[in-house]
């Protein structure tokens, strides 16, 4: 057994090559997956780790504390104290924090400013801080910010919007600390400089430093005592630093389990078209072995003998990949923690060995390819001895449709529409997903049913169009009589191109969804609260402002009954924008009697339907109008809205006071950074704007950008296999067809004809995979997209041109280079050669 395995391994050694590679990549996908993730662990858990270096104990609040916000918070600096009084503990440091706006070098941010930690690492530059107008930050946000040691940064309260309020202060960076922060950017001031900064600061914590020769676990009781005696026992928690650090990693350990989840799922996609070709190589060495292996059973081999040999040929083969992948998958993990490194987060960890990658990879890998290989193993041991004495030329007969497999694929591919749009129109994700991938299936089990005659049908149109070609109606005839073969290799093409293009047009039509609905909600990207020739100058500079319009304006006392609440708001009407692009739907539409006014604006609290129906008195110079509020959050910030017809009365109220807005449209394709550069020119000439409707559409954007490059950098690994699973199959077709090249070349064939031939075969296959896939992957991404919007949005089919056809287009390439090497190999057949061969 062992002896017929080798012999036949020998002898294969070329046409398994492709096969191993195929194994290889798939392998080297999952250990870089694990790997990679494993370092994007080690880089969490040293982040929080440096976040309490320097501490041995910390009074953290309970999560279960329901405390009214109102109260005064337990932790305060007399705990402090008290806690500092221990014996056992060396200092004991009350930290608050903030949340501000930071702007330095034209870049904008949110921060957390706090208390420089007792015990803190030095600064790999410059120095703590000392005083109330310096801070330090950690290295890899000095860079975000492009900062260094004596530069100055501008911090400014955040307001109701998510914007930069009016106040703002000036600090000094005096040192760099290492690493970077775990979650917003942290800026540590001292004591008296937090007390600085422009936000209401919140108590996080007190650090406790242990003396020398102090347990912490003692110090800890000690503390927690201190606690219980203040009364605070149930609104705080007393921890080692340890225990608080392992409890913010298993928070935080959802990122690492998706980022393994995600590589083993596409892991074990590329490892799933890996089996398509390892199956189809087998089952091609099986039919061209048929001869040998009939003379092996001539000779005494028995079917079992045969049957091992064979398995024990794909079990060599699959440690032999899954070896070479644990070699690629090394070096692109390695790449890849390199990359963040350099790209990301200069602190992201170095690559370290993680067993799982080392034990899953090979093990998917091996078993894989003995799965691939247990059928093409069965058929071997089925060859009758007397088929040593059969011409290998000579083909079985097939049946002319496979009604089993044909009846199956039709009960499971009707079974996965159905789901399909159950999950679509009851808003199921598990429906969703369950339907696409029974639709797969049936597509997968239907291919050796339908593709065959499709590759058939499209070279006959071909030949039609190129005056019937024999070089095309030959490599037509030559993929639809392999059919076994041709679906296979279809079928692992078609995995790529259905899965990628599902990914594209789920993601640009989910995304075209959001916007719209977010459209609906706040029409006007950009509101500038003035007008004039700076305006106009900063807006005609801009390269993301795609159109404007100016819109009246007037400066109102606006009240709700009962004095409820009062405040002076900006009058505007979107009907004074007329027919203006900039408005993108009507979703600023008043009717007339009512405005559409931010409760917040007013000094109310709670939901905006607390504010609905209610009386508002609008006055304007001497004219007072009663409206009735309906209440929104989306309207521009401090302003209020109302029909054409009483904006037209309010403004002839105003008289010589009123004013104009400047409402613009920013480009779809806008980035945040630009959005906010062209907010801070603005800003700097003294016109306040409200872009947060233009910042939420690009983050969405860059948002599903990012999401789609990952997407589809990750199932790279499967188009890469199916495409050498294509260059495989036809090589493979290339060293079986030798006496048939042989033959036409002596019938008068150029080798550019041969060549032709092999290359027409591989973009017959690549078109009908090409077709299908792309019908079917636009279908699955309306399923996912209707799948995940809730029903209040209607969901939107969005299909990219240009994205889908440098799909196609790449897919074409791709099968013109597949079929490079077996074209070649076909073309220097030499006539008298291939007619002696046996």
């Amino acid at each position: 057994m062992i002896r017929i395995a080798w012999s036949n391994l020998r002898s294969a050694s070329g046409r398994l090559f492709a096969a191993t590679i195929a194994i290889a990549v798939s392998v080297a996908f999952i250990v870089a997956a694990l790997l990679f993730s494993q370092a994007f662990g080690d880089t969490l858990r040293d982040q929080v780790r440096s976040q309490w270096a320097g501490a041995d104990v910390a009074i953290t609040a309970s999560q279960s504390d329901q405390t009214d916000p109102a109260e005064s918070s337990p932790l305060d600096e007399s705990l402090a104290k008290s806690v500092a009084e221990l014996d056992g503990a060396e200092s004991a440091q009350l930290t608050e924090s903030g949340f501000v706006s930071v702007t330095a070098d034209g870049t904008t941010v949110s921060a957390m400013p706090t208390n420089v930690p007792q015990n803190q690492d030095e600064p790999i530059t410059g120095s703590a801080p000392e005083a109330d107008d310096e801070l330090m930050l950690h290295e890899a946000d000095a860079q975000t910010l492009g900062l260094g040691v004596g530069d100055e940064l501008t911090m400014q309260t955040i307001d109701g919007t998510g914007g930069s309020g009016s106040d703002d202060r000036t600090y000094t960076v005096s040192g760099i600390m290492p690493g970077s922060s775990a979650s917003a950017t942290a800026l540590y001031l001292t004591d008296a400089g937090l007390q600085t900064v422009p936000s209401e600061l919140t108590a996080d914590s007190v650090r406790v430093v242990a003396a020398d020769g102090t347990d912490r676990g003692d110090l800890a009781e000690a503390v927690d005592t201190v606690v219980a005696e203040a009364g605070s026992a149930d609104a705080l928690t007393v921890q080692t630093v340890d225990q608080v650090v392992n409890e913010q990693l298993e928070a935080m350990s959802d990122s690492t389990n998706v980022l393994n989840t995600v590589g083993l799922a596409f892991g074990l996609l590329a490892a799933g078209v890996a089996a398509l070709v390892i199956s189809n190589t087998f089952n091609v060495l099986v039919a061209s072995r048929t001869r040998v292996l009939a003379l092996f059973r001539a000779v005494g081999a028995t079917r079992r003998q045969v049957r091992g040999a064979a398995v024990i040929e794909s079990l060599s083969l699959g440690i032999i990949g899954s070896v070479v992948g644990v070699g690629l998958g090394l070096g692109l993990g390695w790449g890849l923690a390199a990359a963040a490194r350099a790209f990301w987060m200069p602190e992201f960890a170095q690559m370290s060995v993680s067993p799982l990658a080392f034990v899953a990879g090979p093990a998917v890998g091996i078993l894989v390819t003995v799965a691939a290989g247990l059928i093409p193993a069965l058929r071997s041991s089925r060859v009758s001895p007397i088929e040593a004495l059969r011409p290998v030329d000579v083909p079985a007969a097939a049946a002319g449709i496979r009604w089993f497999r044909a009846t199956l694929a039709i009960v499971l591919g009707a079974a996965g529409i159905a789901l399909c749009l159950l999950g679509a129109n009851s808003q199921s994700v598990l429906f969703g997903i369950l339907g696409c991938f029974v639709l797969f299936v049936a597509l997968l089990i239907g291919a050796r049913v339908f593709v065959p005659r499709l590759v058939a049908l499209l070279a006959r149109l071909i030949a039609l169009i190129t005056r019937r070609s024999p070089t095309v109606r030959l490599a037509g005839r030559s993929a639809s009589t392999a059919g076994g073969r041709t679906a296979s290799t279809t079928g692992a093409l078609l995995i790529g191109i259905t899965l990628v293009t599902a990914v594209v047009v789920g993601s640009a039509s989910l995304q075209r969804t959001l916007e719209l609905a977010t459209a609906e909600d706040t029409p006007v990207d950009l509101v500038v609260t003035a007008s004039g020739s700076d305006v106009d100058s900063v807006l005609d500079d801009s390269p993301v402002v795609d159109d404007r319009v100016e819109v009246p304006s007037a400066a109102a006392s606006v009240s709700v009954e009962g004095g409820q609440g009062e405040n002076d708001l900006t009058i505007a009407s979107a009907a004074e924008a007329g027919d203006s692009s900039v408005v993108r739907s009507d979703g600023y539409d008043v009717e007339r009697g009512t405005v559409l006014v931010d409760p917040d604006e007013l000094g109310l609290d709670g939901v905006t339907s607390d504010i609905d129906g209610k009386t508002v008195t609008v006055a304007v110079g001497g004219e007072t109008l009663t409206l009735e509020a309906v209440g929104s959050r989306d309207v521009p910030a401090g302003t209020a809205l109302v029909s054409g017809a009483d904006g037209r009365t309010l403004d002839a109220a105003a008289g010589d006071a009123v004013e104009q807005q400047t409402w613009v449209r920013i480009a779809d394709d806008a980035s945040t950074s630009q959005i906010e550069a062209l907010s801070s020119e603005l800003d700097g000439i003294g016109a306040d704007s409200d872009a947060e409707p233009a910042q939420n559409r690009a983050e969405y954007a860059s948002m599903f950008q990012v999401a789609l490059t990952v997407v589809l950098g990750l199932l790279a690994a499967a188009v890469i296999i199916a495409v050498i699973g294509v260059s495989n199959t036809l090589t493979l077709s290339v060293i079986d067809r030798r006496r048939e090249g042989a033959l036409l070349r002596a019938l008068g064939f150029t080798r550019g004809s041969m060549s032709r031939m092999i290359t027409i075969e591989s973009l017959l296959m690549t078109v009908i995979a090409l077709v299908v896939g792309a019908g079917v992957g636009t279908f699955f991404g309306w399923v996912g997209t209707a799948s995940i919007t809730p029903d209040v949005t209607e969901p939107v089919l969005s299909v990219p041109p240009v994205q889908l056809g440098l799909i196609g287009l790449a897919a074409v390439l791709a099968a013109v280079l597949a079929s490079a090497i077996p074209a070649r190999t076909m073309s220097r057949i030499a006539p008298a050669k291939g007619m002696s061969m046996e």
